[in-house]
This record gives C-alpha cells, structure tokens and sequence, in this order.
C-alpha cells in the first residue's frame, strides 16, 4: 500500500509538471482565473488518466511520449497563448527532457549497481526510492532553469527555425527511446553500458547546444524586428513632420494673404458693391480659409496634423468619416500617438475601399486612467476569420508586416490593451492607454 502511494504521487508529480510547464512557458490566452483554472484540471487529469491507463500496457511510458505531445498540443490550442509551433515545442521540450532524464538515471544506476532496468523500475526499496527523488528533482530544476531563461528570451523565429528546432527534439526524443530498448534487450553488457552513457551524454549536449542556438537565433532576430520597427516609426515622424509643415505653409500664406484680400473686400464697399463684396467674401471663406481642410484641433499640433491628413484622404477617397476626440490626449508621447493613429486608420481606410459602404467612425476618450482609441470601420467580408494573426497580405511582408506588431509594441509601452473583433460587417480596432501618473 505504501509503495502504491509512492508510484501514485511521483505519476502525479509527472502529470503536474507536464501541464504546469507548458503553461508557464507560454500563459493563458484567457485572463479570467475560472477558464484558467478548468483548462489547467481538464489537461492534468487527461495526461493523468492516459499515465493510469499506459501502466497498465507498458513498462516505461515514456516511450509513448507522443501521445503527452498530443495532449499538450491540444491542450495549449484551447487555452494557452502562442503559435501551433510554440505550442509543438513546448510539448516537444517537456517530454523530450522528461525522457533523457528518465533514460540517463536509469542508465546510470544500472551501470553502478546490480540490478537490471526491469528491476529497478519494479524494485521496491531505498535504491529504487533514491531513482525517482533524483528523477523528480532533475526534472524540477532543469524546467525552473529552462522557464527562468525563456522569460528573459522571448523567441521570435522563422518557420523554417522552428522546424529545425523541432525536429532536434523529436530526434533527440527517437534517440533516447533506441538507448532505453537497448539496454533492455542487452542487459548488463560492458559495451552496451559504455554505448549508451555515451549517447545519452551525447543527447544532453546536443540538446544544450540546440537549445543555446534557439536563444542566439531568437535574440538576433529581435533586433531585426526592433531595427525596422525603429525604421517604419521614423517613416512615420517624417510623414508626421511633413504634414505640420503642409499646415504651417497653408497658414503662413493665408496670413501673408489676408491684407490683400481684407483689401479687396473694402474696396468692393466703397464703391457700393455690396453683393459683390458679399459673394467675393464666401468664395474667400470656402476657398481660401479652409487652413488646410483642418476640421480637428486638440492640444497636439501633431496630431491635428495626423488626424486631418487622414481625414482629408478620406474624403478624397469618398469615405464617410465621423470623429469625437476629447480626453487628455496630451498625456500621451506625440510620436508614439501618431504611429499609433497613422497605422490604424491606414487599415481602417485600406479596408473601406474594398467596400461599397464607405465608413469610419474614430473616437478618442478618456475613461478612469486610460486614453480610449476607437476606431470602426466597414469591411467586405470578415477578416479575422481568415486572418486573425492580421499578418499582412502584401507582397512585401518585410516592409509590411510591423503595421500591427508597431501598435502592439506601442500598447505594451503604456500598459495597455489591445483587441480586435468584428460586428454587423464592422471592423473594431480598441486600444486601451493607460496615462502615465
């Protein structure tokens, strides 16, 4: 009864570890703690109850560990946060690690000791005890060391990288199970010892190496990302740049102007011309003092320069545009606020005129601490349900592609939060701010 409670609770430690790690690795796509909380038991108690059934089939279920990968997959579709192919080598990394460590402790005290594989996973006594603490404290450490150093690494890899990456654990985890099938067909075999703590030492190095090699190629492809990221923003200062010295030149010349004009209207008076004078004054209103088509003014002149260049391209392109700004918008970097407004509204308006119901609906607000960005726009045809990464469509992927990953980017920098969801044909793009204190 004892021993049973002993295998029991390193079975439970196992299937803990195998959700617990994952999760931690790559978070849970829902923030509320009661979805959070049933994902976590529905994948412990189907890795569990698949290790229950196993023993009864197997000596060492380790050996299907393809089946824990599947599990975990599933398990992080539904729940965790992350790519198909993050999740893949989650799983791959929790089972590959569990079945090295498996096999090299095994290996090890069969080599040190007189007893055979059958008997030491079968063996009830202090030496197979002292197998699974070692077991499970290895285990332990090595997945706090592996989840200290991916929080300090977030990976950021290629398609073709995470294949690579990938099929090192899988041959890594093939390997392992060739060395366990081979010191229990050849039991207690000089060579056959030697053969395989070579191997898995092997394995071990290899898989540190790989591992190593993930974090170089991850780091080195982050500083791509933030290069052209720190590229498109200052495209966009330059635009923003740009669009102020339109306005100022639009309204130094009205100023430079205005005597001449001021002028003219007086001398229509003076000679009794009043409707005259009347029709030159409103075709001066509508033609000349428009500064620029402005229609929005906040505090920010960079803004203002943003917002109404954007608005003006929308009418040029018969796109109906609503706008309420209000709010402390000034709290907000400039800069930072431009790029933000410059590559949702380029969206909003690249969408709009694939549509015959041309439409935008732009609010910007203030709610508790945090600067609201609203922004609803008409589409053709749902967008999220053949695209809900938003990875860009063009050609030009490189130059492309940082639009959403830019707003991202910008969002995290004030602690914010960003969702898109579709309604009633409508594309909503709500960008959360939270104003600095």
């Amino acid at each position: 009864m004892l021993w049973t409670m002993v295998e029991l609770s390193a079975t439970v430690f196992d299937c803990f570890m195998f959700v617990e790690f994952p999760t931690q690795y790559l978070g849970w796509k829902y923030g509320t703690e009661k979805k959070s909380f049933m994902g976590f038991v529905f994948g412990f108690m189907t890795i569990l109850l698949t290790t229950l059934v196993l023993n009864r089939f197997t000596l060492f279920e380790s050996k299907v560990g393809y089946l824990y990968t599947i599990i975990i997959v599933v398990y992080g579709i539904f729940f965790l946060n992350g790519s198909i192919f993050e999740k893949l080598i989650a799983a791959s990394i929790i089972n590959g690690l569990k079945l090295i460590i498996s096999v090299s402790l095994i290996t090890l005290f069969n080599y040190l000791s007189n007893y055979e594989i059958v008997e030491l996973i079968t063996y009830r006594g202090l030496l197979r005890l002292l197998l699974i603490l070692a077991d499970k404290a290895v285990f332990f450490y090595l997945t706090r060391m592996i989840l200290r150093i991916q929080k300090k690494n977030k990976f950021a890899l290629s398609l073709t990288e995470w294949l690579a990456i990938f099929g090192v654990f899988i041959m890594s985890f093939l390997a392992a199970v060739l060395v366990f099938d081979l010191i229990m067909i050849y039991p207690k075999s000089n060579q056959n010892d030697w053969i395989a703590i070579l191997v898995v030492i092997s394995l071990i190095i290899i898989n540190i190496l790989s591992y190593y090699i993930f974090i170089t190629i991850s780091a080195r492809n982050k500083e791509k990302f933030e290069y052209s990221l720190k590229e498109l923003q200052l495209t966009e200062q330059e635009k923003s740049i740009k669009e102020i010295k339109a306005s100022y030149e639009e309204v130094r010349k009205l100023r430079h102007d205005m005597k001449n004009y001021v002028q003219c209207a007086i001398a229509l008076l003076h000679n009794e011309k009043a409707e005259e004078a009347k029709s030159y004054l409103e075709s001066l209103l509508n033609n000349k003092m428009t500064f620029g088509n402005q229609v929005v003014f906040t505090d920010s002149d960079v803004l203002n320069a943003v917002l109404n260049s954007k608005i003006s391209l929308c009418k040029q392109q018969g796109i109906s545009v609503k706008y309420q700004v209000s709010g402390n918008v000034s709290a907000i970097a400039e800069l930072d606020l431009s790029i933000l407004l410059g590559n949702l509204l380029d969206n909003a308006i690249e969408a709009c005129l694939n549509t015959d119901d041309r439409k935008i609906d732009l609010k910007i607000y203030e709610d508790r601490n945090y600067l609201i960005i609203n922004i609803d726009n008409s589409i053709k045809e749902s967008v999220l349900s053949k695209n809900p990464q938003l990875i860009s469509t063009k050609e030009d992927k490189l130059k492309h592609g940082f639009g959403t990953l830019s707003i991202k980017d910008i969002v995290n920098q004030y602690n914010g939060m960003v969702n898109y969801y579709e309604e009633n044909g409508h594309f909503i793009s709500d960008i959360w701010l939270m104003i600095p204190a």
